[in-house]
């Protein structure tokens, strides 16, 4: 049990304190890097389809040995219909963990005028080699300044702003789609922010602001290995 123990406490530990922080709200409006289309039943994130991790939407890497776009060519294991919408490309995570810990990667989301209040759910297609986990960690804007102030002193925890995390035990080979209802995130820094999910843009409020998905391995030097793809917002009506 002690061990088991200390192995919760290291992960939680490892993948809390990451959050790297996106680019300026006027880095994002200037750029144009993150212009999506809300159509429908979807609010489409990323589908790596353009080839690069730096457009349309910017990613950051850290502390991951290797987050690099990659054909899906030869990724055939897993469901057929998953298999058939990855399209061209997806982003690989590969490395070696230390503590349990292996990196990630992130993006700003938010973008004025942008509502995504509608959204319950969060979907990504995963390919997975059997083991690791992917914590997806969802920050909104609570002090109305569209970006996230950290302490650095105490691992990059949000100073202001809600930080929701759901772990994805990736224990299955070949694609497989993971949705999730943002009801089952779990809020991971209580007492701060208001504690309350509000992705919308309220007053002067960015709603959502970013996301990161943080790699965990299995062991505590163990392997880092899996694809994403098809990141989405989504309105699940079960």
């Amino acid at each position: 049990m002690k061990i088991v123990s200390l192995l919760v406490c290291l992960m939680l530990l490892a993948s809390s304190g990451l959050a790297m922080g996106g680019p300026s709200p006027e880095i994002e409006e200037e750029g144009e890097r993150a212009v999506k289309t809300i159509a429908g039943n979807k609010y489409l994130i990323d589908d790596f389809e353009s080839g690069s991790l730096g457009s349309p939407r910017d990613w950051w890497t850290f502390d991951i040995q290797s987050a690099e776009i990659a054909s899906n060519d030869d990724l055939i294991l897993g469901g057929e219909e998953v298999a058939r919408n990855v399209g061209k490309y997806s982003v690989g995570l590969k490395g070696k963990a230390k503590n349990w810990y292996g990196g990630g990667i992130g993006t700003y989301v938010a973008k004025e005028n942008q509502d995504l209040s509608n959204f319950n759910s969060f979907s990504v297609d995963i390919y997975g080699n059997g083991s690791g986990t992917a914590k997806i960690e969802l920050y909104d804007d609570d002090n109305g300044n569209w970006q996230i102030e950290q302490n650095r002193e105490q691992n990059y925890k949000p100073l202001y702003d809600d930080k929701l995390v759901y772990d994805v035990v990736i224990d299955w080979k070949g694609w497989k789609n993971v949705s999730v209802l943002l009801d089952d995130f779990v809020d991971d820094n209580p007492g701060v922010g208001d504690d309350v999910w509000n992705p919308e843009q309220n007053g002067e409020s960015g709603g959502l602001l970013q996301l990161q998905i943080i790699s965990l391995a299995d062991e505590e030097t163990g392997k880092i290995d899996y694809n994403l793809d098809n990141i989405y917002l989504t309105v699940d009506e079960e």
